[in-house]
Order: structure tokens, then C-alpha cells, then sequence
């Protein structure tokens, strides 16, 4: 990564009753990775967000909540087992000794773990970039009421597979680039545009909160 992708990262982020004997296991997750929607455009791009890879990559987006017209930015860097993923004034860190929850602005002390409901503000999860879209895009195929439509467009000079899916209440739109990282979401609750994307993640991305 060049020092000006890297110094505009970092820009970004400064601005989760008993019954004896065995039970039958049924998954509580109504639409889990690998669950075909019987729509090829749609599976398309939900075989590239289920397979979202491990990184090394760095990518930023700008982010609209629609509901209160909120504006922010999310972050995301993964390497060799590790993520920070920044969404608005919180940050999530996992790495193989410390995973915890940070405010940007510091101005309350770091927690253990994922913790969700600090990032509710913004509509999204610490993992909007690949399995929650997914979900979403599985969610919102059950409700369409016409044929979707498969097409390609460009985020951050890296090419993605898109699919707008018409609902009740208008379209929504999923884009996934190749390594299955999420590109764009536009629906009713939020507009996602990826806006830049490294193929690394330097180590200054992982330093652990305070």
C-alpha cells in the first residue's frame, strides 16, 4: 500500500426446559452461507460474499443510514487471522490475543470483545463487508416482486458483480467484488459505496486501543 492509500485510511478511521438424550440440531439462522435462493442472479453474488477472503486487503467506504440521515465512514482491514473493522466513531479490533470494542474519539474506555451495540447508531454489524450483506441479499430476494437483474460496474478501480433486486418499496442493490468483499449495498435502510481498496494491511491499522 502507498503512503498516500495508507495516510487516507487512517484519515478515514479518525473522522458488535431439558430433554433427556441427544436433540436434533436445527440451525437458528434463517439464511446461512451456502443456502441457494433459486435465483441465479442473485447466487452469483452471494457465492462471491460467502467466500469473502481472509486478506491481506484494506478497504473504506462512505456510508448513509438513511433513517436520520446519518453520514460516516467504515473501514475494514484484514491479515493472517486479524481484522479492524471501523464503523463510524466505533472500532472493533479481533486478533489472535486481544479482541475488543473502542470508541475513535476515546472518549470512553475500551471494552472486551464485540461488542454490537455500540456500533447501532449505524445500522451495520462488524461483519457488514461480507456475511451480513449476504443475509441481507438472502432476506431481500424472498421478498422481491419481479426478476432481478445481473450486471458490472467499477468500485475503487476493482471490478463487481452487481445485482438489483426490486422489492415493494423500491430496488435494492448488492455488488461483490471478485474475493468476495462487499462493493455496494443501496436499499431502504442504507446506500454503501466501497471507495477505496488496497490489496494489504499494514500493521498500524491493528494497534490496539486504550
Amino acid at each position: 500500500m502507498s503512503r498516500r492509500v495508507l495516510v487516507a485510511a487512517l484519515a478515514l478511521v479518525s473522522l458488535t426446559a431439558c430433554q433427556v438424550g441427544e436433540r436434533p440440531y436445527f440451525s437458528e439462522d434463517p439464511f446461512p452461507a451456502g443456502l441457494s435462493t433459486g435465483d441465479p442472479n442473485v447466487d452469483t453474488v452471494l457465492d462471491k460474499l460467502d467466500a469473502v477472503g481472509t486478506g491481506p486487503f484494506t478497504a473504506a467506504y462512505a456510508v448513509l443510514r438513511k433513517y436520520g440521515n446519518l453520514e460516516f465512514t467504515a473501514l475494514v482491514a484484514v491479515s493472517a487471522g486479524a481484522r479492524a473493522v471501523t464503523l463510524g466513531n466505533t472500532r472493533y479490533l479481533q486478533t489472535e490475543p486481544i479482541v475488543q470494542t473502542c470508541k475513535v474519539d476515546r472518549s470512553v474506555p475500551c471494552l472486551n470483545g464485540l461488542v454490537a451495540q455500540s456500533a447501532s447508531d449505524t445500522g451495520l454489524t462488524v461483519d457488514f463487508y461480507g456475511a451480513d450483506a449476504a443475509k441481507r441479499l438472502r432476506r431481500d430476494t424472498g421478498a422481491k416482486v419481479a426478476p432481478t437483474t445481473l450486471y458490472y460496474e467499477t468500485f475503487a478501480e476493482q471490478s463487481a458483480t452487481c445485482v438489483d433486486v426490486p422489492l415493494p418499496n423500491g430496488t435494492a442493490t448488492y455488488c461483490a467484488l471478485d474475493n468476495g468483499l462487499l462493493a455496494k449495498i443501496d436499499d431502504g435502510d442504507v446506500r454503501l459505496v466501497l471507495n477505496l481498496y488496497a490489496d494489504d494491511a499494514p500493521l498500524e491499522l491493528f494497534a490496539v486501543g486504550e
